[in-house]
């Protein structure tokens, strides 16, 4: 018969694995739906685009992996290592870099029309920056996704976002 912990872990095993495989199959899956969208209307897809979607899914990679160190350290009743987290917290500037840089690409994108040109990607490359920008908060910041009755009851119970799963292991490391 399994004890209360055993079946906590368990759940947590089950979702840490979801987590993982999903933001790996998120991080091909997103481009290729763009791809697929931009072919069907006969779309041209741009610079801005691209490094929009190339910043995406570094910032999913990124995730899948430290969901992924994750679901190992619970199996192993251990804390993701310090030598991974130092990796974790040079990705959470680098990846601000990065961001950054992108207005500076759609300068130089746009600079041959000397104007913006609003068309597809413009505004996929805006929506994928959007995006990139949330997962960056989502990840090293605060946890932006309630897909689960204990999020919702945090949020119910405090009235204010959690901080990230990676900005504690981040902060713990840091505070030891």
């Amino acid at each position: 018969m399994k004890t209360g912990k055993k079946s906590h872990k368990d759940k947590l095993i089950k979702r840490l694995r979801y987590l993982w495989t999903f933001e790996l199959f998120d991080s091909f899956f997103i481009p290729l739906c763009i791809l697929s969208i931009a072919r069907t209307f006969g779309q041209t897809i741009g610079v801005y685009t691209i490094y929009s979607l190339i910043i995406l899914s570094v910032i999913l990679w990124q995730g899948t992996a430290y969901w992924l160190l994750k679901l190992r350290a619970v199996k192993t009743n251990s804390p993701v290592k310090d030598k991974h987290l130092r990796w974790f917290a040079i990705f959470k500037y680098s990846n601000w870099g990065l961001l950054a840089m992108l207005p500076l690409i759609l300068w130089i994108a746009y600079r041959p029309y000397g104007r913006l040109v609003i068309g597809f990607d413009l505004i996929v490359g805006s929506l994928l920056y959007i995006m990139d920008i949330l997962e960056q908060v989502n990840y090293y910041y605060y946890q932006l996704m309630y897909d689960c009755p204990a999020d919702w009851r945090y949020l119910a119970t405090y009235k204010r976002l959690k901080k990230s799963n990676l900005s504690r292991a981040l902060a713990k490391k840091t505070s030891s």
